[in-house]
């Protein structure tokens, strides 16, 4: 399912028009993005579905594969997302 049958599945669902299930689409994944931009720990849970999850990845020594040389990743923080038992068990 790409992100135009998912608007209009949210729209037959709700009986909205397309253009507000798009609008209401886009504001979920605006959130859900600023809040993980918040940094290591934050989360947003959503019961029945699951959570999303920003993880911290230390810096951390790496072989380059090209070279064979030792070199060091960056740190950074990504986003994880946790499934629900509910989800889990389809």
């Amino acid at each position: 399912m790409n992100k135009k049958e998912l608007v209009s599945a949210i729209a037959s669902q709700t009986d909205s028009t397309q253009a507000a299930a798009g609008e209401f689409l886009n504001a979920f994944c605006e959130v859900v993005v600023a809040e993980m931009k918040n940094g290591d720990g934050s989360t947003v849970a959503i019961p029945g579905f699951g959570q999303f999850v920003a993880k911290h990845r230390a810096s951390r020594e790496m072989r380059n594969p090209a070279t064979g040389k030792m070199m060091m990743s960056k740190a950074k923080t990504s986003a994880q997302f946790k499934a629900s038992a509910a989800l889990k068990d389809l």
